[in-house]
Order: C-alpha cells, then structure tokens, then sequence
C-alpha cells in the first residue's frame, strides 16, 4: 500500500518534470530556429506564433469556457487599430503601442462579451456572427469612420523599433522581428497558463462540465463567462498588435467573421482543450497549406474533411494524439 501511494504521489512530480523539460526542448528549438531558416521563412515562422496565439484566443473561450465564438476576428482587428492609434495619435513608443492594442480589445469586448455571454450554446454564436458582420458593415460603409479614425488600415512608413534602454532594436532584421515575436508571444501564453491554472480557470472549467451544478456551488456564472470572454480579447488584441508590427500594415478584411472561422479550424486541428494545440494546428495548416496548394486550388476542403475526421475520432485534436503516444511510451 505504501509503495503504491509513493507511486501515486509521485505522478504529479514526474508531470510537472516532463513539461518542464519538454518547455526548455521547445524554448531551445525556436532559440536556434532562425539560424536553420532563410530569412524569409524566419518571417513565416514568426507568423505561425502570432496566428498560433490567435487561435490560442478561441481556445480559451471554446476549450476552457465552453463558448463558440466567432468574434475574435474583431478582436484582432482592434488590436491592429489600437496599435496604430497608439502609434500615430498617442506617440507610444512599441511597448506601449501593444499595451494600447490590449487595453483596446479588452475595452471593446466589456460591453459585447456582457450581453453575449448571457445567452447559451447556438445562440451565443449566432450573436458573435452578428457582431462580426455589423463591425465589418459600420467600418467599411465609411459614414461611421469617426469612430475609428483613419487608423483601421493605417501602414507603417518605416521598420518599427524596439527600445530597450541600452540599445535598440529594428524590424529591418528577420532576425530582431523573429526573436521580438517568440518573446511576445511567449510572455502572452504564460500569462495565460497562470490564469487557467488559477483559481478563476479552474471554476471556468466546472462551469464547462456542468454550469447547472457550478450555479447551485455559488458560482457566478454570467460574470466568469463574461471575464473569460474579456481576457481572450484581449490577448487577440495582442496577437493583432504583433502582426501589425511583424506586416507592417493593418487592413479591415482582419476584422471578418471568416478570419474568426480560420482560428476555430486551427485550435479544433491542433487541439482547443490544451494551451499548445492551437500553435501546433496553426502550423500544420500554414505549412501544409504552403504545399497543398500547389496541387489543390480549394485546398481547404482538405481540411474541411480533416477536422471532421478529427472531431469524430481525436476530440482533442493532434497535441492530445501527440500526448497520448509520449505518455504510452513513457509507462515502465
């Protein structure tokens, strides 16, 4: 009995080595990628992560809150406004043009995630489809432009610039815009990990598997929804901000539901119930989509019927197969 509880006890401990150690094989991996890529590749890799992130935005509504939504698209997109007004209104320097995309999205997700987040299931996408397309409608018609300014589909006329006190940085080097992205996005996915593993994620989760039975424990269902619904914008927004940095240019087509359905493919390919499977499904698609379409001109029924296929058969899409077998061999 002894043996059997050490045993036991010690699964949590040799878990928690595992990601470690898996975590510091990934952070070396993208540390010594740039140098194995030309530099355009080191550009497309940095896509991947900004993307990756983007989709990790549906998963946190989807996987961790149980909400459908087709509004992150928007979300995105105000985080590229939010960048450019920072920018050219404010003056922010970098850092402070992507604290002002975050605080943007956020602030624009607090009245849309209130009154979406208190109706359930189909009707909560149909809301979040409405959202999208009146955005897109108000934005382009032109009439309404006071709202946003000029700032929608502004470009930069110049390589951005990292300051760091003792030197700076330019986007006029794959190299800087690579290594600036892998940090960005890395900060953002930790700050994810600890808001998931908090106390506040893990009532989210027992709201997911049954809201009924979390409302009769006390929890506040409407709010925990409402604040989930918050922070997903908010880090969209953050993936907005670096690709306004990583491209250069914003453009209106960012804030379309369809944007919003690409990122719903990507997290359910890679897998939307984990942290890391919107990145790795986010990569599968760009990279194969780099060689699938050259043989294919529709390309995306190919994964059309992939992610029925995955729906069906893998739920937990390719990082929980991925995790499936790495546990497998791992067992003495």
């Amino acid at each position: 009995m002894t043996v059997a509880l050490g045993t036991r006890s010690s699964l949590p401990g040799r878990m928690r080595r595992r990601s470690a150690a898996g975590l510091l094989v990934l952070g070396a991996v993208l540390a010594c990628l740039p140098w194995a890529l030309a530099d355009y590749q080191r550009i497309f890799a940095a896509e991947i992560l900004i993307w990756g992130l983007f989709a990790l935005s549906f998963a946190m509504v989807y996987g961790y809150g149980g909400m459908l939504s087709f509004a992150q698209a928007v979300f995105f997109g105000v985080g590229c406004w939010g960048f450019n007004l920072g920018t050219f209104h404010f003056e922010f320097n970098v850092w402070g043009a992507v604290v002002c995309a975050s605080l943007a999205a956020a602030a624009v997700a607090l009245p849309i995630g209130y009154f979406a987040t208190r109706v359930r299931e189909h009707h909560f996408l149909i809301v979040t489809v409405i959202v999208s397309v009146l955005v897109v409608t108000i934005l382009a018609s032109g009439h309404y432009r006071w709202i946003a300014g000029p700032y929608v589909t502004r470009s930069l006329p110049a390589p951005p610039e990292v300051p760091l006190g003792f030197a700076t940085l330019s986007f006029a080097s794959e190299t800087v815009a690579y290594y600036f992205t892998v940090v960005m996005v890395g900060l953002a996915l930790w700050a994810v990990w600890r808001l998931v593993h908090s106390p506040f994620g893990k009532a989210l989760l027992a709201l997911k598997d049954n809201a009924l039975r979390a409302e009769l424990i006390g929890l506040d269902v409407n709010f925990l929804r409402w604040m989930m619904f918050v922070a997903a914008a908010a880090v969209a927004g953050h993936a907005g901000s670096l690709y306004a940095l990583l491209a250069r240019y914003t453009s209106l087509e960012f804030f379309h539901w369809t944007y919003s359905g690409k990122a719903v493919i990507w997290a359910i390919i890679g897998g939307a119930q984990s942290l890391m499977g919107p990145f790795v499904g986010t990569a599968f698609y760009m990279i194969t989509n780099e060689y699938l379409s050259r043989y294919f001109e529709q390309f995306i029924i190919v994964f059309g019927i992939l992610m029925l296929i995955i729906l069906r058969y893998a739920p937990d899409g390719i990082w929980g197969i991925l995790t499936r077998l790495v546990a497998r061999r791992s067992r003495p």
